[in-house]
């Protein structure tokens, strides 16, 4: 039977990819820790790692155990977290992952909730959807703020609840030629050139999704993660980016906001998964998330 241990081991060795420095992290000798993964490998009856003098590979079977080894770790952690919870109150850890652009939207709810919380401490990780989806199935998450479930992970593999919606606009150099108008159709972006959100990101999704509805073909200028990326590049004409209206309005290098036709929104919502009972950290957070939708809601 596999220990708790073992996968322990195996998974620092994942991680780093190298024996000697997750013997270091692990603070074990690193010849016993190589004894402890050749040991598993007998157990199972597969090769976890290949080796050289030069780099360790993690072969196929050794990445099918990984994902189930970080779930199984999280779930005995969450046990544990949960355990303590129970003894002594609402207490625990709470690993958020957050859309980047929500951030300083959740400021005000954290706040509010650690005043109410105390004893939980909620570790915020900046991500896009891709990233956050994965790490709540691989139980590197115990929720995120995603901008949009795919449909066949909505109620089913994650459970989830809407934080408000709103709209994406436009923004360009204070001297471009859109940056007079109010409004206009998503189709007058066809040809020009877009400042937009790397792969992965939700955002990036909707934006390209109208456009091509639209019939507009832009010419992406530069991938970015971040929206201060796209603001600095938009401020001096170099791409137009489209944003939420709220990042658009937070103070900034100077850029003109203009509406769309028909107007792309986002909707992001706080997903945590389906299959595991929240603990009482979380199962407090969520409720409160519920219950003080003026603190949570993107539209606030």
């Amino acid at each position: 039977m596999i220990g708790s241990r073992q996968l322990e081991y195996f998974r620092a060795v994942a991680r780093e990819l190298h024996f000697t420095r997750a013997a270091e992290a692990l603070q074990i000798a690193q010849p016993a820790l190589s004894q402890q993964i050749r040991k598993l490998e007998r157990q199972l009856g597969v090769t976890l790692f290949e080796r050289s003098n030069h780099r360790v590979e993690i072969t196929a079977a050794g990445a099918a155990l990984l994902e189930h080894a970080e779930r199984i770790l999280a779930d005995i952690a969450a046990v544990e977290e949960e355990m303590h919870g129970w003894a002594g109150g609402t207490r625990g850890r709470i690993r958020l992952g957050v859309a980047r652009g929500l951030t300083a939207r959740l400021a005000r709810l954290l706040a509010a909730f650690s005043a109410e919380f105390p004893a939980v401490d909620v570790e915020l990780r900046e991500h896009n959807t891709e990233e956050m989806i994965a790490g709540l199935h691989g139980g590197r998450l115990d929720a995120a703020t995603v901008v949009r479930l795919p449909p066949q992970e909505e109620g089913r593999r994650l459970a989830s609840l809407p934080l408000g919606e709103e709209p994406l606009v436009l923004i360009t150099a204070e001297s471009a030629p859109l940056a007079g108008r109010y409004r206009v159709p998503v189709a007058a972006l066809d040809g020009i050139d877009l400042a937009c959100f790397s792969p992965g990101s939700a955002i990036r999704e909707i934006i390209l999704a109208a456009l091509a509805e639209a019939g507009a073909a832009v010419r992406i200028r530069l991938e970015t993660r971040e929206y201060s990326t796209a603001r600095a590049i938009t401020s001096v004409g170099l791409a137009a980016a489209v944003v939420p209206r709220s990042i658009a309005e937070e103070p900034g290098l100077p850029v003109a906001v203009v509406r769309l036709d028909p107007e792309p929104t986002w909707a992001p919502s706080l997903a945590w998964p389906a299959g595991r009972r929240p603990g009482p950290a979380l199962s407090a957070f969520i409720a409160f998330m519920r219950d003080h939708p003026e603190l949570a809601s993107v539209a606030s």
